[in-house]
């Protein structure tokens, strides 16, 4: 579903480029075109455009067609992206490989957008855990769990990491579970996102991306929008991975992933 949070599962994981803060009047502004664009390994690309309005009328956001997208890598490969429908794209033979550099360019009716993104390693779970909540922040009586993931991490250098919970085969999209290493390193850490509520017979499954610094500072702003937008205040517009004039992300990203049952 689209709205003028343009959140894409995203989602989604990357090196450097532009990182900016859009000044937008979300209110009354002219319409801004929104990427939500991802090359997951061994994937193909794929891309969604479309335009916010108002920022208090999510409905009108109308899907752009009629873009040209290219796709290349560091390694002089390149493809177009076709459009399938409703304004998102997808390429088809060119797929994401680790350490790859990633260049994305998206031309309508002479208006050029261009983006970056490298694809850091693969993480890797190590094994998906449950507790209950000692202090459920709700007041049913089903008691309430938490999912811990325990994974490798790399002690010698700066980690960051992007979690994406789903439970019973849908995901979540209340806020996105960040973790940076900086306070704490090991050869193993362990994660739990006391935010997220689970239930007895629920099937839990987590994904976890690497993903750098400023993607981190990315998803962080992101929460920020999340929860501004709840209190009904005009929150600024995270963008990262492209150039100006546009919202939204070009993620680059390899992931791993674990599900566990709660008995």
């Amino acid at each position: 579903m689209r709205s003028t949070l343009y959140i894409l599962f995203l989602l989604v994981i990357i090196s450097t480029s532009c990182e900016e803060i859009i000044d937008v009047d979300l209110s009354d502004s002219e319409p801004v075109l929104v990427s939500e664009a991802l090359i997951l390994k061994d994937s193909v690309c794929k891309v969604n455009l479309s335009y916010t309005y108002s920022y208090f009328d999510p409905s009108a956001s109308p899907a752009e067609e009629n873009a040209e997208i290219i796709l290349s890598d560091d390694a002089g490969r390149s493809e177009m992206l076709y459009h399938q429908e409703n304004g998102y794209y997808k390429g088809n033979t060119l797929t994401g490989d680790e350490g790859r550099t990633y260049t994305i360019g998206i031309n309508i009716e002479g208006r050029e957008y261009s983006g970056t993104a490298e694809l850091n390693r693969k993480p890797e779970i190590i094994g998906l855990d449950y507790e209950i909540l000692s202090i459920p922040h709700n007041t049913d009586i089903e008691p309430v769990y938490s999912v811990k993931t325990v994974f490798k991490d790399r002690p010698d250098e700066d980690n960051y990491y992007l979690f994406r919970y789903y439970r019973n085969n849908e995901m979540i999209n209340d806020y996105f579970s960040t973790y940076g290493d900086r306070v704490l390193r090991a050869d193993t850490l362990t994660f739990s996102d006391f935010r997220m509520d689970f239930y007895k017979k629920d099937t839990v499954r987590v994904e976890l991306y690497a993903i750098d610094e400023a993607l981190y500072n990315y998803f962080s702003r992101l929460n920020d929008v999340l929860f501004s937008a709840m209190s009904s205040s005009t929150p600024y517009n995270p963008q990262y991975g492209f150039s100006e004039d546009i919202m939204g992300y070009f993620m680059a990203a390899s992931y791993d992933s674990r599900t566990i049952i709660i008995q």
